[in-house]
């Protein structure tokens, strides 16, 4: 038997929603094999004109800065072919902790690694 499915979104719910959530799913494709052990977090800021990719990263190496990189790149080259006009696409990296002052805590997350994986407790909010 078959039964209908409806969907019910909030009264916010809108094309920037909606841009935002399509921008979030090309991000999470891009981020595939990318997130290494020192990422601690990654939110996207989907704006019309520009897209910020912010990571968190606990030491800045070589590797991980280039994991970063590529993903922002697969990113932009995604969106390309689908998206006109085209926003800047590009990246706020930061080396520190996914706490109140990392530039993408109050964005759309699209990775955050538990506490327990650092080996620390969390911080008191």
């Amino acid at each position: 038997m078959n039964h209908p499915r409806q969907t019910t979104y909030g009264s916010d719910y809108g094309p920037l929603t909606e841009w935002e959530n399509g921008v979030l799913l090309q991000a999470l494709q891009a981020s595939q094999g990318r997130i290494g052990t020192a990422v601690r977090g990654l939110a996207v800021e989907a704006g019309y004109e520009f897209v910020v990719v912010h990571a968190c990263i606990s030491a800045d190496d070589a590797d991980t800065r280039e994991d970063i990189q590529e993903l922002v790149d697969d990113l932009g080259n995604a969106m390309e072919p689908i998206v006109d006009p085209m926003p800047r696409v590009e990246l706020h990296l930061q080396v520190g902790d996914t706490d109140p002052s990392w530039s993408g805590y109050q964005r759309r997350r699209l990775y955050l690694m538990h506490w327990r994986a650092r080996g620390s407790a969390p911080s008191p909010s």
